[in-house]
């Protein structure tokens, strides 16, 4: 091989090392863009579960704040229900005892209306004693002027 021939392989060695390095070169950029792209798929990946462990942990708080809310409310209607029981129970004693004084009331009408009647009997009786005693001193009075006029001197007596 001549100094030309070796010439000539070298330079197709090269061009061939060149285009090697060419399409190595162009295997790494995209190689390089193929990582960048699943860098930044990793990157919204981790966001996106970050995001999604946040979200997690907000619904788990809000969870237990409604537990807590819940409970409230269940202590609160439990205690209204007692003081609802206790109002009613109050009210049915308030009802008894209306009850009661209502027939009281009833019965000291009825002893009312007794007494009434025994007051109407007792002034009637007391009008009719009035007109008898008012007749019987009108008598008296008659008969103690017949007497004072009986016992009384006559003008010719004397």
């Amino acid at each position: 091989m001549n100094g030309r021939g070796l010439t000539l392989v070298n330079a197709a060695g090269c061009v061939v090392l060149a285009l090697l390095l060419i399409l190595q070169w162009h295997k790494e950029r995209c190689l390089d863009g193929r990582i960048q792209d699943l860098k930044a798929s990793v990157v919204a990946a981790q966001d996106q579960h970050a995001a999604a462990r946040e979200r997690a942990e907000l619904l788990q708080r809000e969870q237990e704040m409604l537990k807590e809310s819940i409970a409230s409310l269940q202590q609160a209607a439990e205690a209204s229900g007692q003081l609802l029981a206790q109002r009613e129970g109050h009210i049915a004693e308030l009802e008894t005892q209306t009850l009661a004084l209502q027939a009281r009331v009833a019965q000291q009408d009825q002893q009312l209306k007794t007494w009434q009647a025994a007051i109407a009997q007792r002034d009637e009786r007391l009008r009719s004693l009035t007109t008898d005693l008012t007749s019987a001193r009108r008598r008296l009075d008659e008969a103690i002027a017949k007497l004072k006029a009986a016992a009384a001197p006559r003008p010719g007596d004397g």
